[in-house]
């Protein structure tokens, strides 16, 4: 069984999330067991709001953005 990590940067103003999709932060990704894909959306979650710096202070407090992800189990042909 593999994992599919998606990770989502939500804003709570506008009630919505987006996934990424540019490079190195491209999603989905594969891992192949539920903590590597759990310790990655934690620190690709950090590193896309801190130290990337894709969003700068003020965008996050102004948007309250937030990260989110998901480690979805996959089986068959998709793994």
């Amino acid at each position: 069984m593999k994992f599919l990590l998606s990770v989502y940067i939500c804003s709570v103003i506008d009630g919505s999330c987006i996934i990424l999709d540019q490079e190195p932060y491209k999603y989905p990704k594969k891992y192949d067991t539920h903590y590597e894909c759990v310790q990655s959306g934690l620190s690709d979650s950090n590193k896309i709001l801190f130290a990337e710096n894709f969003f700068t202070k003020e965008k996050i407090n102004k948007h309250r953005i937030y990260p989110s992800f998901t480690c979805d189990s996959i089986k068959g042909k998709d793994a």
